[in-house]
C-alpha cells in the first residue's frame, strides 16, 4: 500500500473517530431511550442505499408479502427512492428527518454490507437488531479473518497489538459492531468463514435472497427487481436471445493494489471484439464499482455494464461466466453453467491483495485459464467438452445446503420472529 493511501486511510479514520465521538455522546443516549418498534423494519443497501444485492432482493420479497412490518429501504440516493416509490413500497432517504426518526425507533434493521454503519446510521440503531446477510461465499477472506491476515506491505498490520488496535479503533468508530445475526447459505460457510469473519449472537442458515435471480417475482415487484438492471444490456437482451447469442459475463475481482482487471489492453479487446462476432457470443464486463483501470473498453460485442447495475436478473441469461477470485460465482452455480477461471498475475493476488482462505484448485470448479488465448480456445470447446458439471454440483452442495434459495427472505423472516425481535 502506497505513502498516499495510507495518508488518506489515516484520515479516513481520524474523520470517523471524530464523527464517532459526536455519535456515542449526542446520538447514541437518544437512541437508548426511544422506545422500539418490533414491527418496523430498516433495509439499508450497499454503498449507503444502492439498490442492488441481498438487501434490495429482501426488500422485494418481504415487502410483498403479508408480513404485518412496516419494512422500508433507507437510501441515500434519490434515483433508488424514486424507483421505489414508483412502485408503491416503502422507502426513505437518508438523511432526511423522517429517516432519522424511523432508524431510532425500528426494532430490526437488515444489511448486507459494513458502511450502513457510517453517516451516524450506527448509533442511531444502537439498540437495533442488527441482521447482516452479507453479500458473497467464495474463498477469500473477509472482515475479522482477513485483518488477521494481510499480505504484502500490509501484512505489519495483523501482528497482534496492531491488529487489537486497529480492532479496538472499529469498535469505537462503530466499523466493527456485534450482529444480532450473521446469515449463511450453508452449514460449511457457517463453520468456516462467517463465524471467523464476525462477532454474531446468532449465525442462521437461511441462503440468499439475491439467488433466486428474480424467477419467482412477478408485476411489479418483478418491474421493481429489473429497474437497475444495466439499461443498454437489457434493451438489447430479447434481440441477442433471439438470434441465439451466447452471454459470456465477466467479472474480475477488484485488486487492492489498483492492478488494471485481466490486463485488458486496446489489442485485446480488439481480439475479443473479432471473436465474439464470428462465434456469436457477446461478453458483458462488471467491474467493482470501486474500479478506475476498466476505463475505455469498446467493441460493437463488448458491453461494460454500469458500475452501481444489479447483474443477478442477467444470470440466467448467460451461457458462462469468467472470473479470477469474484465470489458471484459460487452463485453462479446454483444455474450449472461453465465457470472459467482467468489468472494471467499467478499468485501474486493472494500475495499483494488478499489472502485466499482455502486452496483455490479445490475451490474452482472449472479450467484456471493464464491468458486470453486460452480463454478463447476453452470458449469454443466448451458447448462440446464440459466435463465440470460434477464438481459443479459438489460444491453447489457445500455452499448451498441444497436449499431452495427463492425461500431465502421467509427463512429469515421466520427466523427473526422465532428470536422475538419481529411482532
Amino acid at each position: 500500500m502506497s505513502a498516499a493511501r495510507w495518508l488518506r486511510e489515516l484520515g479516513t479514520l481520524a474523520l470517523s473517530l471524530l464523527n464517532a465521538l459526536l455519535g456515542w455522546l449526542l446520538v447514541a443516549p437518544i437512541a437508548l431511550l426511544v422506545p422500539k418498534r418490533r414491527d418496523w423494519v430498516a433495509v439499508i443497501g450497499r454503498q449507503h442505499g444502492r439498490f442492488l444485492d441481498n438487501a434490495k432482493y429482501f426488500f422485494i420479497e418481504a415487502s410483498g408479502g403479508h408480513t404485518g412490518l412496516d419494512i422500508r429501504f433507507v437510501s441515500e440516493y434519490p434515483d433508488a427512492a424514486g424507483a421505489i416509490t414508483v412502485h408503491e413500497l416503502q422507502v426513505l432517504q437518508y438523511p432526511r428527518l423522517e429517516s432519522i426518526w424511523f432508524l431510532l425507533r425500528c426494532g430490526c434493521a437488515v444489511v448486507d454490507s459494513t458502511d450502513w454503519n457510517d453517516h451516524f446510521r450506527r448509533f442511531l440503531l444502537v439498540r437495533a437488531h442488527v441482521v447482516q446477510l452479507w453479500h458473497g461465499v467464495g474463498f477469500k477472506r473477509i472482515e475479522r479473518d482477513r485483518w488477521r491476515h494481510e499480505v504484502g506491505r500490509a501484512r505489519w498490520a495483523s501482528r497482534s497489538w496492531a491488529f487489537a488496535l486497529r480492532m479496538f479503533l472499529y469498535r469505537v468508530s462503530g466499523r466493527s459492531v456485534r450482529y444480532a445475526a450473521v446469515c449463511s447459505t450453508s452449514v460449511f460457510y457457517r463453520d468456516k468463514v462467517f463465524s471467523h469473519a464476525f462477532l454474531a449472537r446468532h449465525f442462521p442458515i437461511t441462503g440468499y435472497p439475491r439467488n433466486g435471480f428474480a424467477r419467482e417475482l412477478h408485476g411489479r415487484a418483478l418491474d421493481l427487481a429489473w429497474h437497475n438492471v444495466d439499461r443498454q444490456v437489457v434493451s438489447r437482451l430479447a434481440e441477442w436471445l433471439a438470434v441465439g447469442k451466447r452471454l459470456v459475463l465477466i467479472v474480475p475481482t477488484m485488486r487492492d493494489s489498483l492492478k488494471a482487471p485481466m490486463e485488458l489492453d486496446a489489442a485485446t479487446m480488439q481480439r475479443l471484439d473479432t471473436f465474439a462476432r464470428t462465434h456469436g457470443i457477446e461478453f458483458l464486463f462488471k467491474f467493482h464499482p470501486s474500479e478506475r483501470n476498466a476505463q475505455g473498453i469498446t467493441g460493437d460485442h463488448l458491453h461494460v455494464c454500469a458500475p452501481h447495475s444489479d447483474v443477478y436478473p442477467l444470470l440466467p441469461h448467460c451461457h458462462a461466466l469468467v472470473t479470477d477470485y469474484s465470489s458471484i460465482y459460487m452463485d453462479f452455480l446454483l444455474l450449472d453453467r461453465p465457470v472459467l477461471f482467468l489468472i494471467m498475475d499467478g499468485d501474486s493476488y493472494s500475495q499483494e491483495d488478499r489472502e485466499t482462505q482455502f486452496d483455490p484448485s479445490s475451490m474452482m470448479p472449472g479450467p484456471r485459464l493464464s491468458s486470453w488465448e486460452e480463454l478463447l480456445e476453452t470458449l469454443v470447446e466448451m458447448p462440446f467438452s464440459d466435463t465440470n458439471s460434477p464438481e459443479r454440483s459438489r460444491l453447489r452442495k457445500m455452499a448451498f445446503d441444497a436449499m431452495d434459495q427463492s425461500e431465502s427472505t421467509a427463512r429469515l423472516l421466520a427466523f427473526m420472529r422465532e428470536q422475538g425481535w419481529l411482532s
